[in-house]
């Protein structure tokens, strides 16, 4: 659980769901990607989403697959900007920084379907 205040509680799997939304909203990604192994900070499993909590609030790795075509250094500036506004607006959480890590990029195949790479 993630507080808040000290009054109100925030479950990893709303936490989740609702940066998943913004995230995949944004034109350019793709899905989400799949945090590392043993990487501290997991919520859940392969959620995309690895977040930390300090004292002057949260640091959250976000793990994606992007368009290809897409302006890559674009797309991280607006799902770090997303991420932000999800967490300070509607969750009401200190924000201490957003990572983007954009580990692939579909690429469509002929047949109209996407090529996923490692």
């Amino acid at each position: 659980m993630f507080e808040v205040s000290a009054s109100v509680t925030v479950s990893p799997n709303v936490l989740v769901r609702m940066l998943t939304a913004a995230v995949t909203a944004i034109p350019g990604v793709a899905r989400l990607g799949v945090v590392p192994v043993g990487r501290v900070g997991m919520i859940g499993r392969h959620t995309g989403f690895a977040l930390t909590t300090a004292p002057d609030g949260l640091s959250v790795e976000c793990y994606l697959v992007a368009r290809v075509g897409a302006s890559l250094p674009a797309v991280g500036t607006a799902v770090q900007a997303s991420i932000a506004a999800v967490l300070r607006e509607i969750v009401g959480a200190e924000v201490r920084d957003v990572h983007v890590v954009i580990q692939d990029v579909d690429v469509p195949t002929p047949a109209g379907e996407t090529l996923v790479h490692g």
